[in-house]
């Protein structure tokens, strides 16, 4: 995001090649260690345009760590699909944010059109396909109509939140108030319900505000006395974020520093970081601690961070009273 605090420091000091493969190494040695299973999610902007990705993604097929890769439609073709094929990506996802004339005045002219092709083009070549829409109140009305256009079209289909953090910074007045949320996860869900009896798309549910939903509907039902954390956020769980100068924050959209790479291995960011350390203390949050779904839920602390500037705030979206 341009307008991040990091950006200029990622522009500027952005790792080499031979940085990454330590990182690779030391990754996979981490998760040797604590008995886990690797996994990368390359974004950007688009991971595409690095001169030695391809180079990388060699070093991951080579260590048999699963890809996925998070990018732009624009350098997608038959040639592109198949270099992707062959070095065994698991998934490409691409997003859109809404019908042709609200995605590309936030993205760019013409992007719209160019993710349907460049989708069409990866499943043709048989490369799982996924699509991201994130959601606010502006473009909350064209999301049941988005999944209509992509039912079939692509493997995978999810939406999440806006954080107002980087370039949303500015957009907060388009958040929804916790009743409209709810309203809105209503209207999805029975969509949802409705059109994936015959679809091949397979319909996420990464919002955790889905479980609040789904135990208000009775459809899922929380085991008693549970003290391992099941579902939910994962930011420093399940899963950290490095961004391109080797800084490691506990998720993409929590813009707080737990550590760097290569120059501190990840077993010690991961078990000895005491800023990761604070983010796991979810027996701190000020709403979830005393709810009943604390093990599987926990809201989007990104958002309250953004909002509250206190990640262990309430979720400003959770209807739970």
């Amino acid at each position: 995001m341009y307008d991040s605090p990091t950006y200029e420091s990622e522009k500027k000091n952005e790792l080499s090649f031979e940085d990454c493969i330590k990182v690779l190494d030391d990754f996979c040695e981490t998760n040797k260690k604590l008995g886990s299973k690797p996994a990368i999610n390359f974004s950007g902007g688009d991971p595409l345009i690095r001169n030695d990705f391809f180079k990388i993604l060699e070093e991951c097929k080579k260590r048999k760590i699963p890809v996925q890769i998070i990018g732009n439609p624009y350098l997608i073709n038959d040639e592109m699909a198949k270099k992707l094929k062959k070095l065994k990506i698991v998934s490409f996802q691409i997003s859109i944010d809404g019908l042709e004339k609200t995605h590309d005045e936030e993205r760019q002219v013409g992007s719209f059109k160019e993710s349907l092709r460049a989708l069409a083009v990866l499943k043709k070549h048989g490369i799982q396909t996924g699509c991201m829409f994130t959601v606010s109140k502006k473009n909350a009305k064209e999301l049941i109509p988005l999944i209509k256009i992509l039912n079939n079209k692509v493997d995978d289909f999810d939406f999440a939140r806006m954080v107002p953090i980087g370039s949303a910074a500015k957009m907060k007045e388009y958040l929804f108030t916790a009743n409209e949320y709810n309203k809105f996860l209503l209207k999805v869900f029975d969509t949802y319900r409705k059109i994936s009896k015959k679809s091949k798309t397979s319909y996420g549910t990464k919002e955790n505000l889905w479980t609040l939903l789904f135990y208000e509907k009775g459809t899922f039902k929380p085991k008693k006395g549970e003290k391992l954390v099941r579902e939910g956020c994962g930011m420093g769980i399940r899963h950290m974020t490095i961004l391109s100068d080797g800084t490691v924050v506990p998720c993409r959209r929590m813009p707080i520093k737990v550590g760097k790479v290569p120059q501190e291995s990840f077993y010690d960011i991961f078990l000895k970081s005491k800023e990761l350390q604070s983010v796991r203390e979810i027996d701190k949050l000020e709403k979830c601690r005393k709810c009943e779904l604390l093990n599987y839920c926990r809201g989007c602390p990104a958002v309250a961070y953004a909002m509250r500037g206190n990640s262990f705030a309430p979720d400003p979206q959770c209807w739970k009273k």
